[in-house]
């Protein structure tokens, strides 16, 4: 049998649900821990649930409109049993593969009898391989990025760790600080400063990196405050956060439309 979804993903999953739960109903918890929990209706879990699996389905492209339930497993296991016949195993192997195969395809037909009749799908730890469950996961993290969807302190660190420069990316778009979760942040310029590009007229972007701060922490890192830049390098690097370099046109464009006076020395093309 294929492996299964790990309990670990399927409790991000439900973190998620969780998350889109409180969105539905209008209450903020972005920044909060999961242990922070305010209560929410019933009814925007379970509508949060089938919104998100719906979703992704969309999103997966997966075919169900010709599809005919079981009606391609006598043709699966005859060509799985033969492949398995013809190797040289010994029996208790064959019944294990065999048995395994059967589990994997029939799993795989309910999950799409499901979607086929109601557009949705099982999240139980032994209806979903693996691999699904990571793009089902992936799907949602960029989902949520994309809309601007408050999420526990913990998804962000775990996003953050898997997709760093997205996560910053993305911190930058919405002008939060990376370390302090504060809106409002500001630009800051780190692998080299506005001073050593020569002011910001000739700051073009591309080949510079930069991270959203908030005031205190921009402070020192333009005026040696506190601890100044070496401080925020031990940060940075105790919470793995990446700067993120600008590596593109496309991105100035967008930045520059958030953060007005920077970027003067690009030029459109």
């Amino acid at each position: 049998m294929s492996k299964r979804m790990s309990r670990e993903n399927q409790k991000l999953i439900y973190w998620f649900i969780d998350c889109y739960a409180y969105y539905l109903a209008g209450i903020e918890i972005n920044w909060r821990t999961s242990k922070e929990k305010p209560r929410v209706s019933d009814y925007f879990k379970y509508k949060a649930k089938e919104y998100l699996k719906k979703k992704y389905i969309v999103s997966s492209e997966k075919n169900v409109k010709d599809y005919k339930p079981f009606s391609n497993l006598e043709s699966k296991l005859k060509n799985k049993i033969m492949s398995v016949l013809e190797r040289n195993y010994t029996n208790e192997t064959k019944v294990s593969v065999l048995t395994d195969s059967l589990l994997d395809f029939t799993t795989e037909e309910m999950q799409m009898l499901l979607i086929k009749l109601d557009g949705t799908f099982s999240l139980a730890l032994k209806m979903i391989s693996n691999d699904e469950a990571i793009k089902f996961t992936n799907y949602l993290f960029d989902f949520f990025m994309q809309k601007d969807i408050p999420m526990w302190q913990e998804m962000h660190e775990l996003y953050r760790s898997q997709e760093n420069r997205k996560w910053v990316y993305w911190m930058l778009k919405k002008k939060i600080c990376v370390i302090t979760g504060k809106p409002n942040a500001q630009l800051a310029h780190i692998s080299k400063s506005a001073g050593a590009l020569g002011g910001y007229k000739y700051d073009k972007g591309v080949g510079n990196s930069y991270l959203p701060l908030s005031m205190e922490w921009h402070i020192g890192v333009d005026h040696g405050v506190g601890g100044g830049r070496n401080k925020l390098m031990d940060k940075l690097k105790e919470l793995n956060i990446e700067p993120f370099e600008i590596k593109t046109d496309e991105e100035v464009k967008e930045l520059k439309k958030i953060y007005k006076g920077h970027f003067k020395g690009f030029t459109e093309k």
